[in-house]
């Protein structure tokens, strides 16, 4: 097991902005092709985001791998049936071997069943505080990692650069963020289930520094679009924008709610956020949990 080097988050972009009204036609235009491609939640789909990057998965759960000259770099592995249904997509592309396969983050649900590109020779790759996870929880279907970041980092194979961006703790404490240099999309695993509350228990979730995340990565305007771990094929930075919002205004509720003197059971069925956030898939069945989440988060600290 080897450590890389650790390279310094990546700079800023300062590129320019799209015009409102132009900003506003990408985000229906990308947000409808994902539904239209998304119409079957059951159904393993593999969808071009242009420069060798691929968008695969079901809704339930999603992976990105990447094309290049020197072979592909394959993310989050999911489970075996899923593994080996991105190895059969990725051969009909290309005959070239996986070469690579990164781990987002320790979670069992996206980093279990990768020895089908083990077998093949691929070097596993995760950020190194997984490891401290994976000796607490072990499970025989993950494979161990070859090499180890201490930091951010990156992936050169062939003409392409994965770039690799830890943010520190968030979802877990060892999340990788993910991006092919001079692509527009980001790989933004479980912080990000495009315009979704996801779940409102929040497992292994630190609230606060979740939220300073989704803003790091807001501040970079040089990317355009996303894939998320789980939902939609591909969504526009909006869905980050909107999951930010989202958990400060909850945050906020629950934090107002207790300044008046409710707790627990009086307090969750208090609760109820702004319209622009009613339509967000769960929200009726998650928001309660959400509440109790946030209050535990600022009643006991965690």
């Amino acid at each position: 097991m080897s450590r890389r080097n650790v390279v310094s988050k990546p700079r800023l972009s300062k590129r320019p902005v799209f015009g409102r009204a132009i900003g506003a036609l990408t985000f229906f235009f990308t947000l409808g092709l994902a539904f239209a491609a998304c119409a079957d939640e059951t159904a393993y789909e593999t969808v071009s985001l242009g420069q060798g990057v691929y968008s695969f998965g079901t809704y339930a759960a999603r992976s990105v791998f990447v094309v290049t000259s020197a072979g592909v770099i394959a993310t989050d592995p999911v489970d075996a049936p899923h593994a080996t249904a991105m190895r059969e997509a990725i051969s009909a592309l290309t005959p070239l071997p996986v070469r690579y396969v990164v781990y987002s983050h320790a979670h069992w649900d996206h980093a279990a069943g990768g020895q089908i590109f083990k077998d093949e020779g691929a070097r596993f790759v995760s950020h190194a505080s997984c490891m401290d996870f994976w000796r607490r929880h072990p499970n025989p279907d993950i494979v161990a990692p070859d090499e180890l970041l201490e930091g951010s980092g990156q992936i050169e194979l062939g003409e392409t650069v994965l770039r690799l961006q830890y943010h520190g703790r968030n979802h877990g404490d060892c999340m990788l963020i993910m991006r092919v240099e001079g692509s527009d999309v980001l790989y933004v695993n479980d912080l990000v289930t495009p315009f979704n509350v996801g779940l409102g228990a929040m497992p292994d979730y630190d609230p606060g520094e979740w939220v300073r995340t989704l803003e790091e990565l807001e501040a970079d305007r040089s990317w355009r679009r996303m894939v998320g771990g789980h939902g939609v094929p591909v969504a526009p930075r909006e869905a980050l924008s909107q999951r930010r919002r989202y958990l400060q205004a909850l945050m906020t509720a629950v934090r107002e709610g207790m300044k008046k003197g409710l707790r627990y059971e009086a307090l969750y069925d208090s609760i109820q956020l702004p319209q622009e956030f009613r339509d967000m898939r769960g929200y009726d069945l998650q928001l309660r949990r959400g509440a109790e989440r946030i209050f535990h988060y600022y009643n006991m600290g965690w």
